[in-house]
């Protein structure tokens, strides 16, 4: 047992955390955080009421986007995912999913600095935007991953996205000041119902196929 012993005078801040004060402190957090989110969410039904059906249409758009890159976030796209993937099951039609890791981040950050990272990601999505089709949905991945949801394609298809994106990449100047850095990628690409039949284990699957083929030196695509 510790010798520590709580102290009346000093309060429950001498006290060594138990799990019992730990959940009534989370349960009090919580409790905070809801009432909290019930003022917030009242003053948000004040404002909409206030705001026409296309202001309203573009708050509900910019919520949905990630604001470095302008691609869908994870959470919406996500729920694309899930959609087209229900849509491919219902239809028995193909969908492929292509994820794009950036190689050697912490390289570049050690070299030109931190935000190195943001004008990596935005230069690697004008890349991406212009390798994929308007029905395609791009979006951006939690950290540094790019992604994108092909409905009704084969893998042999998006292999070629893949190539073309990993391609062009390497030739893509960022600015000025860093036309001398050479960007590369590593591309996973798979498949509905090749790889997987789960928006979860398709995901997965396509994050350790870009470990992969970072592992096999980078700047390359693979798909199993």
């Amino acid at each position: 047992m510790s010798d520590k012993k709580f102290d009346i005078d000093e309060g429950w801040s001498s006290a060594k955390e138990n799990k019992f004060t730990k959940m009534v402190n989370e349960t009090r957090t919580d409790r905070e955080k809801f009432k909290a989110d019930k003022v917030r969410k009242t003053s948000e039904i004040e404002v909409t009421k206030q705001l026409s059906d296309e202001e309203l249409s573009e708050l509900e758009k910019s919520s949905m986007l990630d604001p470095l890159t302008g691609l869908l976030n994870f959470k919406a796209f996500f729920k694309k995912l899930d959609y087209e993937l229900r849509r491919a099951k219902r239809y028995k039609r193909p969908l492929s999913l292509m994820l794009v890791q950036l190689d050697n981040l912490e390289g570049s950050k050690r070299q030109y600095g931190a935000m190195i990272e943001e004008e990596l990601l935005k230069s690697a999505t004008q890349t991406l935007k212009a390798c994929i089709r308007d029905i395609d949905f791009p979006g951006r991945g939690e950290g540094p991953y790019l992604l994108v949801v092909f409905p009704e394609t084969y893998s042999s298809k998006a292999m070629v996205v893949a190539e073309r994106m990993r391609e062009r990449l390497t030739t893509h100047n960022i600015s000025k000041d860093l036309r001398h850095l050479r960007v590369t990628a590593s591309i996973g690409v798979v498949s509905f119902p090749t790889h997987a039949r789960d928006e979860h284990d398709l995901l997965a699957l396509a994050l350790e196929y870009a470990n992969h083929a970072q592992s096999q030196g980078g700047d390359r695509v693979y798909n199993g």
